[in-house]
């Protein structure tokens, strides 16, 4: 089954335009945007981990969606392969997502603190 794929630019780590488009600009609203998704993505990456394969879709598409919201397209596009094409795939593969979903999300957690900092 070949699904459509969304056209986002896996090689934005944060794009800070959507999310100054999301927030009207708003600074302060943007870092507390950033805040609650710092709080949470982690969280939703764990679930996804301990996942019955029943679920993974379900938990990869809460991944993607938080992604999306803050225009983190790097972490977003493997969001959605875990959540249309990992179901059907085999334990390793899942695995392998798995990972390049953590080193995605570790990526994007550095570059959001940096935004914070500065």
């Amino acid at each position: 089954m070949t699904t459509a794929r969304s056209n986002w630019d896996e090689s934005v780590i944060l794009d800070r335009a959507h999310l100054a488009g999301f927030t009207g600009g708003d600074e302060d609203l943007e870092a507390e945007i950033l805040g609650i998704f710092v709080a949470n993505a982690p969280n939703y990456l764990e679930t996804l981990k301990a996942a019955p394969l029943a679920d993974w879709k379900a938990h990869a598409h809460k991944l993607k969606g938080a992604a999306r919201g803050i225009g983190a397209w790097r972490l977003a596009v493997e969001a959605e392969r875990a959540e249309t094409e990992m179901p059907e795939r085999s334990d390793a593969d899942r695995a392998a997502c798995l990972s390049e979903l953590a080193a995605r999300l570790d990526a994007l957690l550095a570059e959001i603190r940096a935004v914070v900092a500065a």
